[in-house]
């Protein structure tokens, strides 16, 4: 492995994790992140850090905390508070991303199937995966990652409402170019067919149309990607959102997994490659807005029409 630090301040990752191989460390940064919550005294300091993590001894605290000054926690002439990455470790902890299992479900939750009409939906959560299927028709509606934390303290429905704005803020950051997941850049790839076929996408992977999604969002620094529906992509866009609340309809109000141009690749289609473009179709009452976006998946256009009444 190459240990050469890249900048004066960087650590390998190695040497970062290393710093937080000791129970003492850890409790610290939760500490400081219970006191940057509570404004009580923040930036802590030394005697009031070490009354909160419950240290006894005074020389072992201070070697423990010496450890994690410079690259998690930095000291002010007004104490010790969190740099961004022991803030990020601490939520992380805190959510339970790297120490805790959960699991529960099938469930059934309130609902209604967008595909069959059934008010049969199901939740289930395994692996840290949160998934909402329906049981008469068998048709998953989504699967996202869902941190154990998430899970605490909420009844079912809150679970179900801050995973739907959880899965949202993901899509439409990736839309706007920024990864979920480390804020890199995301790029956006797009299938190069029409009507089904195998082609090349537009990164130059080849394709097949009848499974692959129609938009892969990826991140060019970490390598996450999202393969969002369309319709889930504008779902925030403001010409929908404003469409819909003209028609007397909240978008946030239903989650998104029962609206069906979500959720569903019968709502858009590839209608042009050169120059690329799809159409996506969101019906709302007795009308339809008609979205074409282009292979960066920004509107180019949207048209009101009739609702298709099969819709």
């Amino acid at each position: 492995m190459d240990r050469e630090r890249t900048a004066p301040d960087d650590l390998v990752p190695a040497d970062a994790f290393s710093l937080l191989g000791h129970d003492r460390r850890v409790d610290i940064l939760r500490a400081l992140l219970e006191a940057s919550r509570t404004g009580d005294e923040y930036p802590a300091s030394f005697s009031t850090l070490r009354e909160q993590v419950g240290a006894e001894v005074s020389a072992q605290f201070n070697y423990h905390l010496g450890e994690l000054t410079g690259h998690f926690v930095r000291r002010t002439d007004d104490g010790y508070e969190l740099r961004y990455a022991g803030w990020a470790v601490a939520t992380s902890i805190l959510a339970g991303t790297y120490n805790r299992r959960a699991a529960f479900g099938p469930t059934g939750i309130d609902g209604r199937c967008p595909h069959c009409g059934a008010e049969t939906l199901v939740a289930s959560y395994r692996e840290e995966w949160l998934t909402i299927e329906c049981g008469a028709c068998d048709d998953r509606l989504v699967r996202y990652p869902f941190p154990p934390g998430g899970l605490e303290s909420r009844t079912l429905p809150d679970v179900l409402e801050a995973f739907d704005r959880r899965v949202r803020s993901h899509v439409a950051l990736a839309r706007d170019g920024v990864c979920p997941a480390c804020t890199g850049p995301m790029a956006v790839t797009v299938p190069s067919v029409v009507d089904g076929g195998t082609s090349t996408d537009s990164d130059g992977t080849d394709a097949d149309a009848a499974d692959d999604p129609i938009a892969t969002f990826r991140c060019r620094r970490c390598g996450n990607h999202l393969r969002p529906e369309p319709g889930l992509v504008l779902l925030e866009h403001e010409r929908v959102v404003r469409f819909a609340a003209e028609r007397g309809r909240s978008l946030s109000a239903t989650p998104f997994w029962e609206l069906e141009w979500c959720v569903s690749r019968d709502a858009a289609s590839v209608t042009a490659t050169d120059p690329w473009r799809c159409a996506v179709s969101i019906p709302v009452g007795n009308e339809s807005l008609l979205v074409t976006v282009d292979d960066e998946v920004a509107v180019r256009s949207a048209t009101i029409e009739s609702a298709d009444p099969d819709r």
